[in-house]
């Protein structure tokens, strides 16, 4: 059960870590007119046309930013490397026998040099 919902959990996590931007622009279509008419900083220019895309901007830099300082303490870690020594010895069930001299590959093996490339049956 635990264990359920702590996935559960981190889907939800990861899922709203990817949408940010999604909410951020969803946030601005909902609120466009408040926008417009309160936060934009070039609202007294009409002609500009900014219609709150300076407050847009923003906002979605503020959110990579945010992005980039989370991914930047995640990456920062210190890497360790250790040696071991020793052998690492299994037993297998079944008897194993290797021979390092295989004598047998030349003879079975043989040559066929031919002047003609090799060229595949046609089908017609």
């Amino acid at each position: 059960m635990v264990r359920k919902t702590l996935v559960y959990l981190l889907l939800f996590t990861l899922t709203f870590q990817c949408l940010g931007s999604l909410g951020v622009l969803t946030w601005f279509q909902v609120n466009r007119n408040y926008i417009i008419r309160a936060l934009c900083e070039n609202r007294d220019k009409p002609e500009m046309q900014c219609n709150g895309q300076c407050v847009l901007m923003k906002k979605l830099k503020k959110l990579e930013e945010s992005e980039k300082g989370s991914r930047s303490a995640a990456t920062s870690k210190a890497e360790v490397t250790m040696v071991v020594s020793e052998m690492l010895h299994l037993q297998s069930p079944f008897p194993v026998h290797l021979s390092e001299n295989h004598p047998s590959y030349g003879i079975l093996y043989r040559y066929l040099y031919t002047n003609k490339p090799f060229l595949p049956p046609k089908i017609i």
